[in-house]
Parts: structure tokens; C-alpha cells; sequence
């Protein structure tokens, strides 16, 4: 359990408060969950996802990631939602995570709904590659 920091448990916090803040939107009740979205987001800046591709907790970084640019896609925040998702990408050469690669689907999935936007539009082809490139 050494990995169980403080920072962790904020982290597991935040992505629990992203899905139950995406569940509240998704039952009309939108400022309920932009609330429980924004403490999340707010929980999942302190975490792994910005870490340097090159230090340890590569799949930690990469899962809190997906659940940021879902909490940030949720909440409309698409230019921070490419943004945290170019991090991502690297990490999925050396990171067999299947729980991660299901959220980046969902993400990917959501984003095509928004492909509108330009930011959302140069990102897709990127995610929808990196992603078929994981095996199955």
C-alpha cells in the first residue's frame, strides 16, 4: 500500500466526483453536477497527470487523465480536455492499462459528439489512432 498517499485518496475522490457529477448532468439536475464536476477537476489537477512521461506512476498519470478531460468534456472545457488528453497519449505506448484505454473510448466517444469545435476536431484522429494501436 505504499502508493496510497494522501494525494491518491484525493485523486480517487476526484474521479468518483467527475462520474457522479457526468450521472447528475445526465438526470437534468446540471448545477448539482457542474458542482460535483468542478471539486473533481479541482482534486484531479493535484494528481499524476502532468507528470514527465519519463518518471514512475505512468498508469496512475494516464487514468486520472482520462478522468480530468471527461470531467472537462462534461463540463464544456473542450480546449482543457485536448489539452489533458495530448498528455495522455504518450503514455499509451508504455502503459497496458485496459481500464484506462475503456475511459479514453468513452472520452473519444464524447468528443466526437463535439467535433464543432476546432480544437476537439485536431484532436480525434490523434486519440482514435493511439487507441486502435492498443491491443486488444
Amino acid at each position: 500500500m505504499y502508493y496510497l498517499t494522501p494525494n491518491h485518496l484525493d485523486c480517487q475522490a476526484g474521479y468518483a466526483m467527475i462520474l457522479a457529477g457526468r450521472q447528475v448532468v445526465a438526470n437534468g439536475r446540471a448545477s448539482d453536477g457542474r458542482t460535483l464536476l468542478r471539486k473533481g477537476e479541482a482534486l484531479l489537477r493535484t494528481g499524476a497527470y502532468a507528470r514527465r512521461p519519463d518518471v514512475p506512476y505512468q498508469r496512475r498519470a494516464l487514468y486520472e487523465g482520462a478522468w480530468l478531460a471527461l470531467g472537462y468534456t462534461a463540463h464544456g472545457k473542450l480546449d482543457d480536455a485536448c489539452a489533458v488528453t495530448r498528455m495522455a497519449l504518450p503514455r499509451l505506448d508504455r502503459v497496458r492499462s485496459p481500464r484506462s484505454n475503456a475511459l479514453l473510448g468513452t472520452l473519444t466517444q464524447e468528443l466526437r459528439r463535439r467535433k464543432r469545435n476546432q480544437a476537439v476536431a485536431d484532436l480525434l484522429p490523434e486519440l482514435e489512432n493511439a487507441l486502435a494501436r492498443q491491443p486488444a
